[in-house]
């Protein structure tokens, strides 16, 4: 993982402001690891960061993203790439299109990117994506921590059912969790 931190710093270099954006549905174990990466990382939010669970539909936060006017957006979703489940890849916006699966987003993630890129010209881009384990549905589902959230602490950020990643998946998670904080410290 420290070569992927290095890699990540590496696409952030003279970031002022950073939006992150998860990708993905909640309801289909390893496709939800970006909203739960998101929702995971809410309370970093600042005039430096935003974090975005774009879930099925980024294009519903365009202007989101857009009116934070970052210089740099780093997208995390579940990807296709030829590789072992856990496997980390750093993917630029041409090979979005090939890598990253469209049948749980309602507009392809490349065209969302090319929408924001149109917006915001100067703008650097990449994601973090994440080979599956698993993209089943699940036969049973809860709130999302329940007893942690009242009502008035609903948003879109934050995933409506409990995400259940696999265990894979669920480690690389927590690793690229840690990695988003360095990150955070270090720009």
């Amino acid at each position: 993982m420290k070569e992927l931190y290095e890699k990540i710093c590496a696409e952030t270099d003279g970031a002022n402001k950073v939006v992150f954006v998860g990708i993905g549905e909640e309801k289909m174990t390893d496709d939800a690891v970006g909203p739960f990466i998101i929702s995971q990382l809410l309370q970093y939010n600042n005039d430096r960061f935003l974090f975005i669970n774009g879930g099925v539909d980024p294009m519903a936060r365009i202007d989101e993203v857009v009116n934070f006017k970052p210089s740099h957006m780093i997208l995390i979703d579940s990807c296709t790439y030829n590789a072992s489940p856990g496997t980390v890849v750093i993917l630029k916006r041409d090979d979005i299109a090939e890598y990253v699966p469209i049948s749980s987003h309602t507009i392809p993630v490349h065209i969302v990117v090319d929408l924001i890129i149109q917006r915001l010209s100067e703008i650097k881009t990449f994601m973090i994506g994440i080979v599956p384990e698993s993209l089943e549905g699940f036969s049973e589902l809860h709130l999302f921590e329940e007893r942690d959230f009242s009502s008035d602490d609903i948003s879109e950020d934050i995933p409506f059912f409990n995400i259940q990643l696999t265990d894979t998946i669920q480690k690389v998670a927590d690793q690229l969790i840690e990695i988003i904080k360095s990150l955070i410290r270090e720009l």
